[in-house]
């Protein structure tokens, strides 16, 4: 899967990012998201570590309504349960995206 080039956002500039505030063993990952631009759709992705979730399995939407910095938990799926480190992918159609990855172990 590739992701489509960026579309200008009139007023929004910056890259939008995530980083992992909670983790739930096995069971969920809680983001905290900031400077994510205004109304865009993104697709909520989970993968192997090493692959950046892209084409990994779809947990979840997030609308980013008037955009900037949200929360949000997210339900680990069960082919990715038991590994030691997870990926998670955000990204819209626009061509907005972030991820991360996180080790499946609770924290805090």
């Amino acid at each position: 899967t590739t992701t489509p080039a960026k579309t200008a956002i009139p007023g929004y500039s910056g890259i939008p990012t995530f980083s992992i505030s909670a983790v739930v063993k096995d069971s969920s990952v809680t983001i905290k998201a900031i400077n994510f631009p205004p109304s865009q759709t993104f697709t909520v992705r989970m993968g192997k570590y090493g692959t950046k979730a892209i084409g990994g399995t779809t947990v979840g939407t997030k609308e980013s309504g008037a955009g900037g910095s949200f929360e949000a938990t997210y339900t680990i799926p069960d082919g990715l349960k038991g590994l030691e480190k997870i990926a998670i992918r955000m990204d819209s159609p626009a061509g907005f995206y972030a991820f991360n990855w996180f080790y499946n172990s609770t924290y805090p």
